[in-house]
């Protein structure tokens, strides 16, 4: 007789790797079972993009890769275990299919909020898995006949992969990096503090407090309405595209240094901007771009074969073929 699992049978919580698609992804993720806010794994490594000790990487954050990343390095020891719902392992080969399938907006959470979070999802999954083959539900028709559609899902994504894969070479990927960063400039970054606030002469009076000498970090963390109070107003290193155009200009037109003088007004409220430091972030190395440019080859690779999917392929509509036949005199 099956028995219902705990997680506490995997020695607590779910820290720690059957393929899960992207509607199944969104299914469990819609029926309440995905946990919200697991506990972070200790020693997991946190950095966020933009600081001001970040490295000065010719990479962009972007969260896709990010996942993208993360799978990889867990298909690299894809069979290891992670834990076993009765007899049954979960791998870390199965972490990774689940990984890329969740929504692109997860890439920016801790790696171990998104690790915990495929594996609840896997688990609960293999529980209900479970459940349902004791129930014999696995000899119901309609059962048998999802199982047959969703093997023809799998098959589908294997041929398609197995197309998207091959585009993926060395001489390729060298050719794309040539084409999009070799040789390109370094882009401008600067690194500013602000100060958010409701109306033009609290900003006014902001800007004379500090100019008698009162610190602006600490200013901004009891006066600043801007997300970055808590951190003196530090915004990191930004490149210009980052902000918006009206505070884009007055901060890359100031030097290491110097302040604004007058508020600066947006939609928001009114700004003072004092910047701190000025760098270039150097072109992006190969091995820093090449999860980018694999990506970007299989997604070609994928348009090229979708486009060419019906040339040798006949469909045909029977409903529409049979009205065709009886308007016809």
């Amino acid at each position: 007789m099956f028995q219902p699992f705990s997680p506490s049978r995997c020695g607590g919580s779910l820290a720690g790797g059957s393929r899960t698609s992207g509607s199944a992804w969104l299914g469990l993720a819609v029926c309440g079972i995905l946990i919200r806010g697991p506990a972070q794994a200790a020693g997991a490594p946190e950095q966020k993009p933009g600081s001001a000790d970040a490295p000065i990487s010719g990479l962009p954050f972007d969260p896709r890769l990010q996942m993208l990343t993360m799978a990889s390095h867990l298909d690299a020891n894809g069979d290891y275990v992670v834990v076993k719902v009765q007899d049954q392992p979960i791998t870390n080969r199965d972490l990774a299919t689940v990984i890329r399938t969740m929504p692109t907006n997860m890439g920016g959470l801790p790696y171990s909020e998104i690790y915990n979070q495929a594996l609840d999802v896997l688990v609960k999954q293999k529980v209900m898995a479970l459940n349902g083959r004791a129930e014999n539900l696995q000899k119901d028709p309609v059962v048998i006949h999802l199982g047959e559609l969703a093997l023809e899902r799998v098959l589908a994504d294997a041929w398609l992969k197995k197309r998207m894969d091959a585009a993926v070479t060395d001489t390729a990927l060298h050719e794309l990096y040539d084409k999009r960063f070799a040789g390109q400039p370094g882009v401008e970054e600067t690194r500013a503090r602000v100060i958010l606030v409701p109306t033009e002469a609290e900003a006014a009076t902001v800007i004379k407090t500090i100019s008698g000498g009162a610190d602006f970090g600490e200013v901004a963390l009891h006066s600043s309405k801007d997300p970055t109070s808590a951190q003196g107003g530090d915004l990191g290193y930004l490149p210009r595209e980052a902000t918006t155009p009206e505070l884009a200009a007055v901060i890359f037109s100031l030097s290491p240094g110097q302040m604004t003088q007058y508020p600066v007004a947006t939609r928001n409220g009114y700004f003072v901007i004092r910047v701190e430091g000025r760098r270039t972030r150097r072109p992006p190395t190969f091995d820093e771009v090449r999860p980018q440019l694999e990506e970007k080859l299989r997604a070609d690779a994928m348009s090229a074969t979708l486009n060419k999917l019906f040339e040798n392929v006949k469909v045909v509509n029977p409903t529409r073929a049979s009205d065709g036949d009886k308007a016809k005199p």
